[in-house]
């Protein structure tokens, strides 16, 4: 078996002490190669044009062009040179308020994750705790990059198949309901698709994105701006809308459930699963009990597995399963998990995951 190339890195940071920690770091994470280590946005964009690196790690407070303005050069850089591959970023800030906004911006403009500058009380524990970050998100570089010439691609079916049509009952008008799943990569899905889905659905749409905890707020807030509706961070015992927009909180599992007749969210701090908490699988458990073949869901960009067994639950129900494609996900890991589980219906690029809710949920019968 061949060995894949490292992952080639730039470190970008005003300051020469963190700017070495990062080196250091990188250094003995395997298969990573530190290729550059520069001071400023602009000498970034510089060493990018020479030679695009695999990824950088980008901090956002920096004298001149700031990380994001660097961010949206990067950005315009990935869509010129294509088919190159891109390069990816990683944003390296204190998650203070105002890193937690611009957190949220740049994962919309494109970064592929986010890592909190660690301030613990000691070199040793930040470069801990530092490298248990890099790992991570080197991980989601590596699926990125690597992943699919291990996975393949698997065989879908792109119609509705037989067995949702036959599971079909009586259509209810107040049984509707759309569930979003979506990890890296998906801020930046989520804040194109809404936009064009939300003025045309008027059920209750539930999404569930793995982000930092305290970073889902400022989510809420930046996609409620977006669509132009208001994007709920869910609460407790809040009762679900209509038309609400439900986004989980960070750090809980989101659920819905039917007291008396009024469906509710409910929030759960009971452990991650498969390592993630809010968890796609633990909310589309919950949904299909509640809204059963009514139930449509969209399984978006991501890394790792989370939403596949959901989406079999999803399916036994008689519920109706989209997976955005490999070619439009920044990490096509969860909607390949949902595709090769046998559970989806049909495999679509983002841009047309918007029409077939709204024709699934409007119209009924092309289930």
């Amino acid at each position: 078996m061949n060995t894949p190339e490292p992952i080639r890195v730039l470190i970008v940071d005003d300051s020469r002490i963190f700017r070495r920690m990062m080196q250091s770091v990188l250094e003995e994470i395997p298969g990573v190669e530190v290729v550059g280590s520069v001071f400023s946005g602009e000498s970034a964009l510089e060493f990018i044009a020479k030679s695009p690196p695999d990824l950088v790690t980008l901090d956002i407070a920096m004298p001149g062009i700031n990380g994001l303005d660097t961010l949206r050069e990067i950005s315009k850089r990935n869509v010129q040179a294509k088919p190159l591959p891109p390069v990816d970023t990683i944003l390296v800030s204190a998650l203070t308020k105002a890193g937690s906004v611009i957190a949220v911006e740049s994962l919309q403009l494109g970064a592929l994750d986010f890592v909190c500058k660690p301030n613990a009380s000691s070199e040793a524990a930040n470069r801990d705790e530092l490298h248990r970050s890099m790992e991570q998100k080197l991980a989601v570089v590596r699926q990125r990059r690597f992943g699919m010439r291990r996975h393949g691609r698997p065989e879908v079916n792109p119609r509705p198949t037989a067995t949702a049509t036959a599971t079909m009952p009586r259509r209810h008008e107040h049984c509707r309901a759309i569930a979003i799943g979506t990890s890296t990569g998906g801020p930046e899905a989520l804040g194109l698709l809404l936009p064009s889905l939300v003025p045309r659905c008027h059920a209750p749409i539930f999404i569930v994105q793995h982000i930092l905890d305290g970073l889902s707020g400022y989510l809420a807030e930046s996609l409620s701006r977006k669509c132009g509706r208001h994007v709920v961070e869910a609460e407790h015992d809040l009762v679900v809308q209509p038309s609400g927009i439900y986004l989980a909180k960070s750090g809980h599992h989101m659920v819905v459930r039917v007291d008396d007749g009024v469906a509710r969210i409910g929030l759960l701090d009971s452990p991650p699963e498969i390592g993630c908490r809010p968890a796609v699988n633990v909310f589309l458990r919950s949904a299909a009990i509640v809204y059963g073949s009514r139930l449509v869901t969209a399984i978006l960009t991501g890394m790792g597995e989370d939403g596949a067994d959901g989406a079999r639950i999803v399916k036994r129900a008689g519920g109706y399963v989209i997976a955005q494609d490999e070619a439009s996900s920044v990490v096509w890991g969860m909607p390949r998990a949902a595709t090769n589980s046998g559970a989806v219906d049909q495999v679509l690029p983002l841009s047309k995951i918007s029409d077939r809710l709204v024709g699934l949920v409007t119209a009924g019968a092309t289930l």
